[in-house]
């Protein structure tokens, strides 16, 4: 029995990056031998165990073969006899396929170091073509090293896979996984560039018109790159250029649900979408309208969500190189309305009212009190 470090823990280690997660293979041994030895099985598709002390998973060596289209369409073969060249030969990409022995050795049968040197994404094996995972893998990958070229062959095989309609068979929670990785990078918008360039894109949003909002999209995910706005906000940015290509509310919603996209997501979008118009003229609006925008947008109950409107309102404004200089302006006012209008005694307002008296009761008192304010 012998135990390999392998997969993303190598790669950063050679690349000096921090090693987050760590992952082992173990050659030469069963199922039986690492229970006797107390590791934790936890793997249903195939044999991955966790260490008694450190909870690192650590996998037997397996084999891949393809049986049926789709990402789940393989047969996994594990057993003593599989070596570990074998095991690495299944990875997606080269960088991804070296181990590290016990001794500090470095085993690289399909020379991973040297595409980490020359800075190449490059297939292991003619394999790759049967995963479909592995074009929103390799996006995301380009979006974490975008310094890295992806290889000409490489390449042809990404369009080969979206050609056969493989990608189709992803399921949605996948996908929105792998989107959502990339979204979190440095350089979030080359994951859609290559998604592109391979006609992914145009399967699973085909309702964007990538060529005209490309640099409009680098722009405001850069711009959420920069002050480090998390996955809701940073999704719902790219979802605006979206809105921006002619598509109806149900277009949209049938994107967030190809996708999986969290509602978190789809409100932020919408609530932006439905309002940009109040919120960039805001200066314009009187008091009854400013009202209005307060109650469209839920602020009262959920005052907190104020902030991440404006935030994507900013980068999408960026992206599009359109300088609104009052939406900073249009936050600060908005939650000093907010916090005069929150302490109107909504009690006493009510009393001896019906439920209609009291809604009408409140908004009016709610509107005298802008008034004394604008």
């Amino acid at each position: 029995m012998k135990v390999y470090l392998v997969g993303g823990a190598v790669r950063d280690q050679i690349m000096g990056l921090t090693v987050k997660d760590r992952d082992y293979v173990v050659v030469g041994s069963t199922s039986e031998e690492m229970v006797k030895l107390g590791y934790k099985p936890v793997g249903k598709d195939f044999p991955v165990f966790l260490h008694p002390k450190t909870h690192y998973e650590y996998a037997l060596a397996r084999t891949e073969r393809k049986v049926s289209k789709g990402y789940k369409g393989f047969k996994v073969y594990a057993s003593k006899e599989v070596t570990l060249e074998e095991d690495l030969e299944r990875r997606d990409l080269t960088i991804n396929a070296i181990a590290k022995d016990k001794r500090g050795q470095f085993i690289d049968p399909f020379n991973g170091i040297d595409d980490i040197r020359n800075k190449i994404l490059r297939h292991v094996s003619s394999a790759f073509v049967e995963d479909p995972i592995r074009v929103l893998r390799i996006a995301r990958f380009s979006a974490r090293f975008y310094q890295f070229k992806i290889h000409p062959t490489t390449q042809t095989i990404l369009k080969k896979i979206v050609k056969n309609k493989e990608i189709e068979a992803v399921a949605s929670e996948r996908v929105w996984h792998e989107i959502s990785v990339g979204l979190l990078e440095k350089k979030s918008h080359f994951m859609f560039d290559v998604l592109h360039q391979c006609g992914a894109l145009q399967v699973l949003i085909p309702e964007i018109n990538y060529v005209k909002n490309k640099n409009y999209i680098k722009r405001s995910l850069e711009y959420g790159n920069k002050f480090k706005y998390s996955l809701d906000i940073k999704a719902a940015i790219f979802f605006m250029h979206v809105y921006t290509s002619k598509t109806s509310v149900k277009d949209i919603a049938k994107i967030y649900t190809r996708l999986s996209v969290p509602n978190s997501v789809r409100k932020l979008t919408e609530k932006l979408a439905d309002n940009m118009t109040d919120l960039k003229e805001f200066k314009k609006l009187k008091p009854r309208q400013i009202l209005d925008l307060i109650y469209k947008m839920d602020l009262f109950r959920n005052p907190d969500v104020l902030i991440d409107i404006i935030k994507i309102l900013e980068a999408y404004n960026e992206g599009q190189a359109k300088k609104y200089k009052s939406v900073g302006s249009t936050l600060k006012a908005l939650q000093k309305y907010l916090k005069h209008l929150n302490k109107l005694n909504l009690g006493l307002i009510s009393q001896n009212k019906t439920n209609l008296d009291i809604k009408a009761s409140i908004y009016e008192a709610r509107l005298h009190v802008l008034k004394k304010f604008i």
